[in-house]
């Protein structure tokens, strides 16, 4: 019945909105200017007295949409598994044998990445039966793609987990000057920082993420994927979460 109602209701609201203005200003269709207007007065009124409508639409289109992602997620990462869980050039952290594994996909210069960071380095603290696979993507561009380069850049001078929490514990913008600051605080070379940075890897490694995140059609970051080690029980996150809820998923593929 509610459902009913809500669908009445939105029905209403789109042809109010969309349509029946078109219809009193040209006098054609099956509404007249003053049916048109009662009918928008009705929406209207309706709307004033049941908010939370509004509310329970916008829940139900959430809910459609992460449905959707969560379909479209779980097929590509069954077809692209390999380069998910087994490329070489991805930095990892934890157990390399653990029987559980996650790949985040995240940048630096996202708020709900920063959110998560501290989750996963608890994660990786307290959990030896768990491997981390950070797959860099810069989706604003940028001083996020310069930050992104110098993370896989130090990869070569062993610091990449110390250089990667540092930067998502900055406060302040990562310009190049402040990732480079940072990389010098945690015990970098910078000079041979910048120069790793240029290798053709680098880039290709970034455009590789791109393409995974396509395939995979993830919409944004972060967004994780917790499967076993033998890949056969999955479960993905967009956005964040709870520490609970990631422990929880994690749970869920050990079973």
């Amino acid at each position: 019945m509610k459902l009913f109602r809500l669908i009445t209701v939105l029905t209403c609201l789109t042809v109010s909105l969309f349509s029946l203005s078109a219809l009193a200003q040209n006098g054609s269709g099956s509404f007249s200017p003053s049916q048109v207007k009662e009918i928008q007065k009705i929406v209207h009124d309706y709307l004033i007295s049941n908010p939370e409508v509004l509310v329970q639409a916008s829940q139900a289109l959430q809910q459609q949409q992460a449905a959707a992602a969560q379909k479209s997620a779980m097929d590509g990462i069954k077809g692209n598994a390999d380069s998910l869980f087994n490329d070489p050039k991805t930095p990892t952290v934890g157990n390399a044998n653990a029987p559980v594994e996650v790949v985040e996909f995240f940048d630096y210069q996202c708020g709900h990445c920063k959110i998560m960071a501290p989750v996963i380095e608890s994660v990786v603290k307290n959990n030896s039966n768990v491997k981390v696979i950070f797959k860099e993507l810069p989706i604003f561009g940028g001083n996020s793609r310069y930050a992104a380069k110098a993370a896989l850049a130090s990869v070569a001078q062993g610091k990449y987990y110390k250089f990667h929490n540092a930067l998502f514990a900055a406060k302040s913008q990562l310009d190049p000057q402040t990732v480079m600051k940072i990389a010098k605080n945690v015990g970098l070379d910078t000079s041979k920082l910048k120069t790793a940075m240029n290798a053709p890897w680098v880039n290709q490694q970034i455009r590789d993420n791109f393409q995974l995140a396509q395939k995979l059609k993830l919409m944004g970051t972060p967004a994780f994927i917790i499967s076993n080690s033998t890949h056969t029980k999955f479960r993905f996150i967009p956005g964040s979460t709870s520490k609970q809820n990631f422990k929880q998923q994690i749970a869920a593929v050990s079973q």
